[in-house]
């Protein structure tokens, strides 16, 4: 089944292909059919201009004087059967007789012989000149050509041997003619669609032509551009037979720029997982080496016990020492479990809360468990409430921590003083204790996991409460740091909270 999904699986090759190919496949499409029917209306209008013009050719061959007239209506016809665009079907009516052409090309029906006075019953055909304006009378330079006409020239849709043309018509009066001459030029409308209709197959040939090229050259693009990627997944496949957490992908300086946050980030990852996989080795041999000293003390005195008996003076020792090395397991794994659980970063979310309310009540609940011995005291050195970014219950996890360090190593008849405030526009907490403190020159190694003073081995301690400590003000993008007691004696552990956001 797997196997199967992988062979199914889509190229990104194939994939940016279509990306690209699609969008441009439209792109030609769209210029395709602009173009198409940007030359089908200028077809139409050279068409319908040709048609215009030749009829108006033909009319100022017939408004000559009749001895002229057979001399120039040969030769202007001769003229329209050699343009670029010929004209060969047309027609010339004086009242129902065909004076020349096509006598099935008839005049329209509203055709008169003789003139009723009406100018123009039809709107003649006008163009659109966008770079020359010439001053037309009714579609001729000179006036004296438009005089005679009654109707100047228009299109019309008419049928020619059955088949649809279109048709020019003008009428004007013929000197020697009794009526109106109508003149027609028409053209057949299917040599025009064959023309477009030839022109859209082209278009369409040349643009699937582009289309195939573009994509032929963009497939081998790609695959030289992706050339880059190729090459980091040899270099991941080459290290997965040698899975070496100290694996690091290597970019060439001809590596692409969009490359290298990838090989950043993955190089990061792949840094993390290695502080990962000693931190969790180290941590798993320094757990069990932990956890073995308590077990095997209970072990030595389960023996004691099953050796002398419950009343004998050993026994009697033993039971009060298991219990002892019950509490110290107990408290060894509540502290791994709760490292564990301060050291994940997923779900942290940071906001304004009440520090103050937060350390008075976590003050007070320590102060009411405290030794008789151990004096816990309160003082907000702000007026007011003290507000800070972060999450309570975290917060007070953290709090409360770091009062019971200085409660545990605290000496007899010692005391515990918790100050909250606000320095350089950030809240802070002070725990200060009256104990033996930490020397100066071993305070960066208690962030240490299991790491105890010199000549505090004996405490009733695991070495994790510091480390739980930073863990939680890290999650609470706060700084812990560690300094000498305000008395003079002792230690001072302070912690500074982000400022709330305005």
């Amino acid at each position: 089944m797997l196997h199967v999904r992988s062979q199914q699986a889509p190229s990104l090759r194939l994939r940016l292909t279509g990306a690209v190919m699609l969008p441009l496949a439209a792109l030609v499409l769209f210029f395709g059919v602009v173009t198409v029917l940007v030359t089908r209306n200028t077809e139409s209008d050279t068409v319908d201009r040709v048609l215009i013009g030749s009829v108006r050719t033909l009319s100022l061959a017939y408004n000559s004087p009749p001895g002229e007239r057979e001399r120039l209506v040969p030769l202007a016809i001769h003229l329209l059967k050699r343009r670029a665009r010929p004209v060969v079907h047309y027609s010339v009516y004086s009242g129902r007789k065909v004076i020349s052409g096509d006598p099935a090309l008839l005049p329209p029906a509203d055709y008169t012989p003789q003139w009723d006075g009406v100018i123009d019953r039809h709107a003649p055909a006008t163009f659109y000149n966008a770079y020359r304006e010439n001053r037309l009378i009714r579609g001729y330079l000179e006036p004296a050509d438009a005089a005679a006409v009654t109707q100047a020239a228009y299109l019309r849709d008419g049928m020619l041997h059955g088949k649809p043309v279109r048709i020019a018509t003008e009428v004007r009066r013929a000197a020697g003619e009794p009526g109106l001459v109508v003149i027609q030029i028409a053209d057949y409308v299917d040599d025009r669609a064959a023309y477009e209709q030839n022109f859209a197959l082209r278009v369409l040939l040349i643009g699937l032509a582009a289309l195939l090229v573009t994509g032929v050259l963009f497939w081998w693009a790609i695959r030289w551009g992706l050339r880059p990627l190729l090459d980091m997944t040899r270099q991941v496949e080459q290290a997965r037979h040698d899975a070496s957490p100290a694996f690091r992908l290597q970019a060439p300086e001809t590596a692409p720029v969009e490359m290298r946050p990838f090989v950043a980030a993955f190089n990061g990852l792949m840094a993390r997982l290695d502080k990962a996989a000693d931190s969790l080795r180290q941590f798993t041999s320094n757990a069990s080496h932990q956890m073995r000293t308590p077990l095997a003390v209970a072990r030595v005195q389960l023996d004691v016990l099953d050796r002398y008996g419950p009343e004998s003076p050993q026994g009697q020792a033993a039971l009060q020492d298991i219990p002892h090395s019950i509490d110290s397991l107990e408290q060894l794994l509540r502290q791994l479990i709760s490292l564990a659980r301060s050291e994940d970063q997923e779900g942290t979310l940071l906001q304004p809360f009440d520090l103050s309310g937060v350390a008075a009540s976590v003050t007070a609940d320590r102060a009411a468990q405290a030794p008789a011995h151990i004096d816990i005291s309160y003082e907000n050195e702000s007026d007011g409430t003290v507000t800070a970014m972060g999450e309570p219950r975290l917060a007070a996890e953290l709090i409360g921590n770091l009062l019971d360090n200085a409660i545990r190593y605290n000496r007899p008849g010692g005391a515990v003083a918790v100050h909250l405030g606000r320095r350089g526009g950030h809240a802070f907490v002070e725990i200060d204790d009256t104990g033996p403190g930490i020397p100066a020159a071993e305070r960066e190694r208690v962030w240490e996991r299991f790491y105890r003073v010199r000549g505090q081995s004996q405490a009733f301690g695991t070495g994790l409460g510091l480390p739980i400590a930073r863990a939680l003000a890290d999650r609470l993008g706060a700084r812990l740091t560690l300094a000498d007691g305000r008395t003079g004696q002792g230690l001072c552990a302070v912690v500074e909270f982000r400022a709330e956001a305005a």
